[in-house]
């Protein structure tokens, strides 16, 4: 008696083999080790190189820090005085960490030579009055309570600015304004500026007239900004499209500004996605918690807009350069580098009355194609102020 058999169908092979392997454990693949130590297991990427440990990672960051501190040759005066720099910390990503890592550096030098080459004064400014949901000075505490020994804390608020300026009132409202608070005036002139890249402009700009009048105050040589790459790149880009390319040269570079203090950018080397790993997975304890302002979904979202107006420029600019860095890098670095060559055309030029900076020549008759009366009491404005403020001229304006 002969036996037959019939064919196997491919299908049949198929999964005859799948059972085969799966019989089979895979042995998990183990990490590469550190491009740098070539001992721990490299998990973290940094940029287009092969991953790092968590020390190395660490130690990339600090010293892009470091090596950008060294740079500004801070030093005592002829009298020995040791300058004091100003930290505005706004509870984000950059900020936090560049006191994390100003902190360390500060340590360092104490356990080295007794004393430090520069003061630190850490001011956060409160911004409640333009959105309620942003994060509040109380929060300030929290981080006084990490980095205790950093420096002097100072809290302030938005509308302090005008404990600072000359406010410039339109006769047909003295009498109407001198009846409100600073915050209810704020509030009534930002709500008047006609758009949200408008207000979005002019709290800014009041913003840093804030913090340079309490550096002022607070004796400082100047302002440790926590801009990253990705931060300076945004800024090249979205004050060029508001009217203020003019301002980039002081707003982007380490020099000196208008103001008489120097503008240093310690961070500038060091990209966003570099310091969320950083703040997230590589300090210990983290520093997450300590950047109640970060959130992983942005605020408005382009894709996600049903118009154009529920958008500023400053948002759309951030998620576009925040997506861009993930995948050219090297892009962005370009567009700091050339933001970093320009160079004021008229350094000496009287200032804008609203921004304190040297304002353009002949500015007046830029604004919307024709020449726009300002009246005397707000004074000289340059463009970008022109444009942010063009058609909420009666109301109460901090000046210069």
């Amino acid at each position: 008696m002969s036996l037959s058999f019939a064919p196997q169908t491919p299908r049949q092979t198929t999964i005859a083999k799948s059972k085969k392997m799966s019989t089979t454990t895979e042995q998990p693949t183990a990490p590469p080790l550190c491009r740098r130590c070539k001992e721990h297991d490299g998990i973290y990427v940094l940029r287009n190189e092969p991953p790092h440990c968590r020390g190395c990672y660490e130690y990339f960051i600090r010293s892009k820090c470091v090596k950008r501190m060294e740079s500004y040759k801070i030093r005592a005066d002829d009298q020995n005085q040791i300058p004091t720099f100003l930290l505005p910390i706004s509870f984000g990503i950059s900020s936090t960490s560049l006191l994390y890592l100003i902190d360390s550096q500060l340590a360092g030098q104490r356990q080295k030579v007794t004393r430090t080459r520069y003061r630190l004064k850490i001011l956060n400014v409160d911004e409640s009055v333009l959105d309620p949901s942003l994060p509040s000075g109380s929060h300030l505490e929290v981080v006084k309570q990490r980095f205790p020994d950093a420096g002097d804390y100072i809290a302030s608020k938005l509308e302090d600015i005008y404990s600072f300026t000359e406010c410039a009132d339109i006769p047909d409202l003295e009498k109407k304004d001198a009846n409100k608070s600073p915050r209810e005036c704020m509030q009534e002139l930002l709500t008047a500026l006609p758009s949200p890249t408008s207000r979005e402009d002019m709290a800014g700009i009041l913003r840093t007239r804030l913090i340079v009048a309490i550096a002022q105050r607070e004796g400082c040589s100047g302002i440790l900004w926590g801009d990253t790459t990705t931060r300076l790149a945004d800024k090249v880009m979205a004050e060029a499209a508001k009217g203020r390319g003019f301002s980039l040269p002081w707003q982007i570079s380490d020099t000196k500004s208008p103001y008489g203090l120097k503008f240093l950018h310690p961070l500038r080397d060091v990209f966003k996605k570099e310091l969320v790993t950083f703040v997230t997975e590589i300090t210990e304890p983290p520093l997450v918690p300590l950047c109640i302002a970060y959130s992983l979904t942005p605020k408005h979202s382009a894709a996600a807009a049903t118009s154009g107006r529920n958008i500023t420029v400053g948002e759309l600019l951030t998620q576009y350069f925040d997506n861009m860095e993930l995948q050219y890098p090297s892009t962005v670095m370009n567009v700091v580098r050339m933001g970093d060559r320009l160079k004021p055309s008229n350094p000496e030029a009287d200032p804008c009355t609203t921004c304190g900076l040297p304002a353009d020549e002949n500015s007046e008759g830029l604004t919307l194609g024709s020449r726009e009366d300002t009246g005397e009491a707000r004074g000289k404005l340059c463009y970008g102020c022109m444009r942010a403020t063009h058609g909420a001229a009666p109301h109460s304006w901090p000046v210069m």
